[in-house]
């Protein structure tokens, strides 16, 4: 253990009590100042007994600061003061507490970042079994803090960013104010597995007439993955600021695909169902790239009740890969059976479901799969109901489905109707 200067551990008991007061609302909730608990120090020349009547008659202390010649120098805990008096032959034979005290020849400073002192703190345990540690400001004696506090106050402080992180990626998804101004009707439903996920949607308006919808889906969970979904949402965000005039569904996505080459680590990569709607023309443009099935259901005419189904399958490679604006470009002269993407002309009633595949890996408490078969039956009885009902059949549909056991992946569903 490293060697350090005795005057870091000169201990003012005099002004001690009223110091912890002042200061306790001066440390951050991630400085080591927030975690120290003031206990007058013990003389090293001070019985067991004195120090076990503080334990009795204090049963919250767990470890008391013990101090030689205005110094303090460690700390004596219950476990410590136990196993030296579990016998009347050791009580007999006790010596002073400065014989038992667990030396600490370490500082930790009030202002110190707990994160960044945890690994040490973690390695005097390791290899001294050291469990409370003292804590100075400047250089007079604060107060204890334990290896527990240290790992208690972690799990706060990463839960706390978790929580602010979900509210930004959050911010970043369409609201249900965004929707309401499109001349068509999206619902949008999503689930995180964890605080932070995967999962993304997009809408954006090109023009009066022309609009881009999005499912995306990152490979991977958790933090690492919604900081590849903010990388999506922050494409099209800059987008809006520096080319107003791009409005090319081909282009955007080319462009889409190169910049997430550019960002997202090799072996990740971002599924998409990208909706392209050009109402001046009447036309829509599906792109799926590497994503799961789209359904479109439409009727022939308001009065046919015949519904009719068509399947979307991904045409391009995920996004992220650089290879779909090479796909897009060798589609000239292809068939429109063969195309990489779909074009149809725009029905009235015509209903869009664009998925995530958390949707189809949901498993129920048996381990049931509930697969490509069932959601597309779930679409089907979907387009009957009305748009106001959307979300609480998705919701009901999932609560159902997955009864007591884990979300496995994100969820999102998202409802275009025309």
């Amino acid at each position: 253990m490293e060697n350090i200067d005795s005057s870091f551990f000169v201990a003012d008991s005099s002004v001690a009590a009223s110091v912890e007061n002042q200061l306790s609302n001066t440390y951050s909730f991630k400085q080591v100042g927030s975690l120290a608990r003031f206990t007058e120090p013990v003389s090293g020349e001070s019985t067991l007994d004195m120090v076990a009547e503080m334990f009795q008659e204090q049963p919250e202390l767990q470890a008391v600061p013990v101090e030689e010649f205005d110094h303090v120098i460690g700390v004596i805990d219950r476990k410590t003061l136990a196993a030296a008096t579990n016998s009347a032959w050791k009580r007999l034979t006790a010596k002073n507490v400065g014989e038992y005290v667990q030396r600490v020849n370490t500082v930790l400073y009030a202002q110190d970042f707990i994160e960044k002192v945890l690994q040490k703190v973690s390695a005097i345990n390791r290899e001294h079994g050291v469990v409370f540690f003292p804590v100075f400001n400047s250089r007079s004696f604060l107060g204890i803090v334990s290896l527990d506090d240290f790992l208690e106050r972690i799990a706060d402080i990463r839960e706390q960013d978790l929580q602010k992180a979900s509210v930004i990626q959050q911010n970043l998804l369409p609201h249900d104010d965004d929707f309401a101004q499109l001349p068509f009707k999206i619902t949008a439903w999503n689930k995180m597995a964890n605080a932070l996920g995967g999962d993304f949607y997009q809408v954006e308006k090109l023009d009066e007439k022309k609009y881009l919808v999005g499912c995306y889906d990152v490979s991977g969970k958790n933090v690492a993955a919604s900081l590849l979904t903010i990388a999506v949402g922050s494409f099209f965000r800059t987008l809006k600021l520096l080319d107003k005039s791009l409005k090319d569904p081909v282009q955007i996505i080319s462009l889409l695909d190169k910049y997430l080459n550019n960002t997202v680590p090799v072996g990740n990569f971002i599924t998409a169902a990208i909706c392209y709607a050009d109402l001046e023309r009447g036309q829509l443009y599906l792109y799926n790239c590497g994503h799961t099935t789209v359904y479109i259901m439409f009727r022939d005419s308001a009065e046919d009740s015949n519904v009719k189904v068509a399947s979307v399958k991904p045409g391009l490679p995920p996004l992220g890969m650089g290879a779909v604006a090479e796909n897009l470009a060798a589609d000239k002269g292809l068939d429109p059976s063969q195309k990489p993407y779909v074009a149809l002309p725009i029905k009235a009633d015509m209903h869009l479901s664009l998925y995530s595949d958390g949707f189809t890996d949901m498993q129920n408490d048996d381990g049931t799969r509930f697969d490509d078969d069932r959601a597309k039956d779930f679409f089907m009885k979907l387009y009957r109901k009305p748009a106001s009902e959307i979300k609480d059949s998705v919701n009901d549909c999932v609560t159902r489905w997955i009864q007591n056991a884990m979300l496995p992946d994100d969820v999102t569903v998202l409802d275009i109707r025309f």
